[in-house]
């Protein structure tokens, strides 16, 4: 990402400059956690589709994260929203067997803050206050999707939980953000975020380049190609 590269890779003079301190203003994404789960059986007949299911709370649009840190088990409050998706239904090349083994997905945004007690310490050895912490967060979310999408209890088989902790260890954006930086109008009203850098033979690339998601990200890395090697991308366009 733009940001990583500006606030962690550039030498301290660089960083300096106004154009990397402009981009080290702008405020990252929400963190989030993620429910991944394993279905066995026709999920199809209980609800599933290929297409992606977003379930809201309520109708407040300053209710973004989720607030992990307030009430007990019995207690927790439920998360604004949630974005569910059956990644094996969207795929035609996947063969579900005889079982029909399916995979799906629940996400939601989180308080980076809440996991920062934890920064630092090692993949599946964060302590006893950690794994009780985490499991309360996701027996608490696997129940607010199975109420919504109750047809689907009887065929699940499998549950892991990511945090913002595993986000950190696996790809280290700013503050575990899951698109960067923010999409905000300061982001798309900054000069700088652009696939050449004023830096000579430094190119930007990915989703803050462009827009946020899967096919922003594959619009900045088309960008920062073209910035590259214009000509000879746009023969290959043309070719396309």
């Amino acid at each position: 990402g733009v940001a990583s590269t500006v606030t962690r890779l550039l030498p301290e003079t660089e960083r300096r400059a106004a154009w990397a301190q402009s981009i080290a203003e702008l405020r990252p994404a929400p963190a989030h956690v993620c429910l991944y789960l394993g279905f066995k059986g026709d999920i199809r007949k209980a609800g599933a589709t290929a297409a992606n299911k977003w379930f809201y709370n309520t109708f407040s649009t300053e209710a973004a994260a989720w607030e992990v840190d307030k009430g007990e088990r019995a207690s927790l409050p439920e998360a604004p929203c949630l974005y569910c998706s059956f990644p094996s239904l969207k795929d035609p090349l996947h063969d579900p067997g005889p079982d029909q083994l399916h995979t799906g997905e629940v996400v939601t945004f989180v308080p980076w803050e809440s996991f920062g007690r934890w920064l630092g310490s090692r993949w599946y050895k964060r302590g006893t206050e950690y794994d009780d912490f985490k499991g309360r967060l996701q027996a608490s979310l696997l129940e607010q999707f199975l109420a919504k999408m109750p047809a689907l209890r009887p065929h699940l088989e499998y549950v892991e939980m990511s945090t913002p902790l595993s986000t950190d260890n696996f790809t280290r954006p700013i503050a575990g953000s899951i698109y960067g930086i923010e999409p905000t109008p300061e982001r798309f009203e900054n000069p700088w975020l652009r696939p050449k850098a004023p830096i000579r033979n430094l190119f930007f690339s990915g989703s803050e380049v462009a827009s946020v998601g899967v096919i922003g990200a594959m619009m900045g890395g088309l960008l920062a190609a073209m910035a590259c090697e214009p000509i000879e991308v746009f023969r290959f366009l043309r070719r396309m």
